[in-house]
């Protein structure tokens, strides 16, 4: 038992100088990695790109048009439209017949396509105004075509495809004429204008005809929502209307179409109270419709009803746009730009607040130093050193703020009186986005 107490006690002094040399290497390896870090920790540039962004928000709501509904008596037959949707219309203006039969009314619209067509082969007949006409004026409104065509395309708007595929056509024929290609439409007007013949005679049964009820522009789609909003109270809209559940009323059986009334109509969201406090009343902003078209449209921030300061408000915009699809959009979700900046994109990771001390001269041509604190800039690299220069951007997108380069540019001159750097910002900077211990001088 005594031999035991012996060994324990020999090896107590063993383990505790095994401990100590572990604790000594610990504190070392922590001093080093803290001297390490601060001399040669890395750090991350960006380069400053110019750019231009948006400040916008996304939001949902309603299209609110004066709108009046075409309704028809007893209707027996087809009803056959002559006018495409969003197409403007006058008082008592025909916008639709009634035929007999469905054959009657296809007739009609074929018959229409027919004429077109005649109508243009009879202008490529006068040769002498297309030998005349440049080739490359042609080319380019044939490319104009074509771009037209796949942006008709791409929004699916049959009216605007089949404008744009006919225009195109039409282009392709005056430029066969005009590289002197021998091309005889004779044979191909005889075959048109014995069709359309035969289809006017199909088309004769018109039993009736609808018109407009008031000016406007025409739309074939009716959604159930014409009533639910009433237009000429649109801009007293708070969001608590907005945001109430509305269920689309039934269009009766005899309505065939309605009658946008007004040019401007109305579009109306709710927006947080962060987002009320960019917008003022007037302003103008563009909207965004991606289900809707590809065309940016322009609006007017016509109402903003905000009941409490902090809470939401009821955002009504005035469009002045109409067309197709505008003409039948409801519910909507739309992007709101509110004003674009251009400038040279930095990181706010980037941006620091530092003291800078400035030599000025006074009238007396007496040097002295002045210091400012709290100066906003980023530090960008250059031969081989870091520099601090300030910066000044009045709005931040995504991340990055928006600086300018030029302060001597018209509206500009009094940030040029404010700068206590050698200079500020300017494009291709690399700018120091990550990294320790940054200050004026360093070697990097």
């Amino acid at each position: 038992m005594a031999r035991k107490q012996v060994e324990v006690g020999r090896k107590a002094p063993m383990i505790r100088r095994i401990a100590s040399a572990v604790v000594a290497f610990l504190i070392l390896f922590y001093i080093g990695y803290q001297i390490w870090s601060a001399n040669y920790q890395s750090i991350r540039f960006e380069t400053a790109n110019w750019a231009t962004v948006s400040d916008s928000f996304q939001t949902t709501g309603y299209a609110i048009r004066q709108e009046t509904l075409i309704t028809q008596g007893n209707i027996q037959g087809v009803v056959g439209y002559r006018l495409e949707d969003g197409e403007k219309v006058s008082q008592g203006g025909a916008v639709a017949d009634i035929f007999s039969s469905e054959d009657a009314a296809a007739a009609v619209q074929q018959s229409e396509q027919l004429e077109a067509e005649i109508q243009r082969l009879e202008s490529l007949d006068d040769r002498g105004n297309t030998y005349a006409q440049d080739i490359q004026q042609i080319d380019e409104r044939l490319d104009q075509a074509m771009e037209e065509l796949m942006e008709a395309v791409q929004s699916r708007d049959a009216g605007a495809i089949s404008q744009a595929r006919e225009e195109a056509a039409y282009q392709i024929s005056q430029r066969q004429i005009a590289t002197g290609e021998n091309v005889d439409y004779t044979s191909r007007l005889e075959s048109l204008k014995a069709q359309k013949q035969e289809l006017d005679q199909q088309a004769s049964a018109v039993s009736g005809q609808i018109a407009a009820p008031t000016s406007g522009y025409f739309s074939s789609i009716t959604d159930g929502w014409e009533q639910v909003f009433d237009y000429d109270s649109a801009l007293e809209l708070t969001p608590e209307d907005l945001q109430k559940e509305y269920e689309p009323q039934e269009t009766p059986e005899n309505v065939v179409g309605k009658i946008t009334g007004e040019f401007n109509w109305y579009f109306a969201c709710v927006v947080d109270a962060g987002t009320a406090l960019k917008l003022q009343e007037s302003q103008e902003v563009e909207l965004s419709l991606p289900f809707a078209t590809t065309e940016k449209i322009s609006a007017t921030i016509a109402a903003i009803n905000q009941p409490d300061l902090e809470g939401d408000a009821a955002v009504i915009l005035e469009c002045r746009t109409m067309n197709s699809m505008l003409a039948n959009i409801r519910q909507e979700t739309v992007q709101v730009d509110i004003r674009s900046y251009s400038g040279v994109l930095v990181s706010q990771q980037a941006i620091h607040f530092e003291t800078v001390e400035e030599t000025v001269t006074d009238a007396n041509g007496k040097e002295r130093t002045v210091t400012h604190e709290n100066v906003m800039g980023v530090y960008v690299r250059s031969g081989g050193q870091l520099h601090f220069v300030q910066v000044f951007s009045d709005i931040s997108v995504n991340g990055y703020a928006v600086c300018y380069t030029n302060l001597q540019e018209p509206g500009k001159e009094y940030l040029l009186e404010q700068l206590v750097t050698d200079e500020t910002i300017q494009l291709n900077d690399e700018v120091a986005v990550e990294g320790k211990d940054l200050y004026d001088g360093k070697v990097v």
